[in-house]
């Protein structure tokens, strides 16, 4: 037993190269501070003040304890940034006033000018050197952005959304009055028939049993919640904050290792397009003939009813969002999203910048919506493809099969982590460096087996609806519907072990689990809906069918597109460094979901609405009976 016991050991670990873990706060204070601002409205006062954002490397060129110190506690990278690189924001023509003097050419010398500078404040406080490793930008008194010609393109396409809707609903309101025929086209932009939409009850049309897939608007809204939730965290420790050690701290706070290993919940997303995909077609088949157009239809039907929103709101951020504040950190948060969707919107309106992913990126959470896009088109080509249940069942296991191997050889063979690791460098670069985030998180490929888990459960469900299955023997055990939550909540809170101080597990181990976590937790998700469904319990059901989510359910797409710009711009403006707190987050989560959710209110009605409205109304094909076309949603 004991050779078992030492033979798994060696299996599972890998030795620890010699780092330091824990330190006391009189320890870590003689680092010198990870980030540090000078005040920026003094800086701007001046005649011709400047003021630059800018990160340094630390270096010693003799021996030096301080140094030595700051290279371990920095090894440690899980749970500790990088403190061998400062992140400051200084006022040249203050801080560095001697340096400038010194150099007559200011902007060729500008940095030699910053590194003398800094390196000398470096030097008298610890001893040690530093060096410029990347100057970000400098901003000078009076610089002000010009509003060019994009900027009112994207100014006549909101008067023009708003001159439509001003029509579209005063024709609502004289039709109302007479019996003439409807104009659907106008009546698309009414908002008291978008508002109607927006808060008629889930489930209702003439297919009865769509009526049984209302908990999706529970679980889309608790999702999200938690989406918000962790974009909340990642922008709170991207920017420049007083208390790095708050952040180092959390990991080993067990209530907060729910959020680092919650980057599983964002499957679920993924799950449910694949489930409604795939139950939505098999009914619209029962009334047409699958033919092989219904592919390149399908496709551009969800291509149609994404892509205005998430156009309108990427225009936005390249445009008019630069100009709304100002800060030192304004351009490190927000403009530089700006620029990079200027540059890479096509990859967006294409859907594929989930491969495209780097240092700087516009929109970086909709990744989800480019992988999700990439799966649907996969899964409506197998259902156009393959005819009969026998088919679609052999080609959902190869897939299955196929994904395991992909995720786990991926895993193994590039030596990534079994999840998403939430190091605090990772939160600082938004995981610009992470290859575990680009080639298992976000990629279409790794993420195969939550699209056929969805897949398997829809046909499921459907066919146990077809023949109208009796289901009393599965009922009669209900409590193991009660034991999926804290069996989900278990794998997230499983995410520990990866951050335990001294413990590496093997590449062979962290293989099997990334196979292992994505599919249980995802088969714990499909479980739950096929549950709502055939309602085998009432307690959980209740909860995600409420009324009241049926709303916030539908305007999840537009609250995602949303939440993050409000959130950069509230830390673009801070003049000086964010005190991190468990309250400050708590708060700021609240100010977040308000937020998204009241103007995803406005993009549903003047946007998704509209769109949804004109697609009925223009592309609406001929049919045996009234059956909504299959859409994901």
């Amino acid at each position: 037993m004991a050779v078992i016991f030492i033979v798994l050991l060696v299996v599972i670990l890998e030795p620890c190269a010699s780092v330091i873990f824990h330190v006391n706060e009189t320890e870590y204070n003689k680092m010198p501070p990870l980030f540090a601002m000078d005040n920026y409205d003094q800086c701007m006062s001046d005649a011709e003040g400047m003021y630059c954002i800018a990160d340094f490397d630390l270096f010693s060129r003799r021996r030096s304890s301080l140094m030595h110190f700051i290279q371990e506690y920095s090894a440690y990278t899980k749970k500790h940034y990088n403190h061998t690189q400062l992140h400051r924001g200084i006022c040249i023509t203050r801080t560095c006033k001697t340096y400038l003097l010194y150099n007559s050419n200011k902007t060729m010398d500008l940095n030699m000018t910053l590194e003398g500078c800094f390196n000398k404040t470096i030097w008298d406080d610890y001893n040690i050197e530093a060096k410029l490793s990347k100057l970000h930008y400098c901003k000078k008194k009076g610089d002000k952005r010009i509003i060019d010609k994009s900027d009112i393109a994207v100014f006549i396409v909101y008067v023009v959304l708003i001159l439509l809707h001003f029509i579209g609903s005063s024709y609502d309101i004289i039709k109302s009055r007479n019996d003439k025929a409807e104009n659907k086209i106008l009546l698309a932009f009414s908002l008291k028939r978008n508002w109607a939409k927006l808060t008629a009850p889930s489930g209702a049309g003439p297919e009865p049993r769509l009526e049984r897939l209302k908990m999706i608007n529970g679980m889309r809204s608790i999702t999200m919640i938690f989406v918000i939730f962790s974009h909340t965290a990642v922008i709170f420790f991207h920017t420049f904050h007083v208390n790095p050690l708050f952040v180092e701290k959390s990991y080993d706070d067990p209530m907060k290792q729910i959020a680092f290993n919650g980057t599983l919940v964002t499957y679920t997303f993924l799950a449910m397009s694949s489930f409604l995909l795939v139950y939505n077609f098999l009914i619209y088949s029962e009334t047409h003939d699958i033919s092989w157009w219904d592919f390149p239809k399908g496709v551009f039907l969800r291509w149609i009813r994404l892509t205005p929103s998430y156009a309108l709101v990427l225009a936005t951020i390249a445009t008019w969002i630069r100009h709304a504040g100002d800060g030192p950190l304004w351009d490190y948060v927000v403009v530089s999203e700006s620029d990079a969707c200027r540059i890479k919107w096509w990859k967006h309106m294409l859907y594929v910048n989930n491969y495209f992913y780097d240092h700087v990126n516009c929109l970086p959470q909709t990744w989800y919506l480019a992988a999700d896009t990439q799966l649907f088109c996969l899964g409506l080509l197998v259902l156009v493809a393959f005819r009969t249940q026998k088919a679609r069942k052999i080609v959902a296991i190869i897939i299955f099969l196929l994904s395991l191997v992909i995720t786990g050889g991926v895993t193994y063979f590039n030596k990534l982590d079994v999840i998403l690791l939430q190091t605090p460098e990772n939160y600082r670069t938004l995981y610009a460096n992470d290859d575990t985030f680009k080639q298992t998180y976000v990629a279409s490929h790794a993420n195969l087996s939550t699209f056929v888990l969805g897949f398997a459960a829809a046909m499921l469900a459907y066919h146990w609806q077809v023949e109208k299955k009796d289901l009393t023997v599965y009922k009669r055990h209900g409590w193991v519907m009660w034991l999926l939550f804290p069996t989900g909540l278990g794998l997230l809170l499983s995410g520990g072990i990866f951050y335990i101080d001294g413990i590496e597990l093997s590449q062979a181990f962290k293989a099997v689990s990334a196979v292992f976590m994505k599919v249980a937790f995802i088969s714990i998700v499909c479980a739950f809906m096929i549950g709502c469904i055939f309602k085998f319990e009432n307690l959980y059901r209740c909860i995600v069918e409420w009324r009241g989510f049926t709303w916030t359910g539908r305007i999840s797409y537009s609250a995602f597109l949303l939440h993050t710009i409000f959130q950069r711009c509230l830390f673009g403006i801070q003049m000086s460094l964010i005190y991190l707190s468990d309250f400050d987050i708590a708060m700021f989560l609240q100010a977040s979901l308000f937020t998204s959710y009241l103007c995803g209110v406005c993009l549903y009605l003047f946007v998704e609405a509209p769109v949804g409205s004109l697609v009925k109304a223009l592309l609406t094909p001929s049919e045996k009976n009234t059956v909504q076309a299959p859409e994901d949603k």
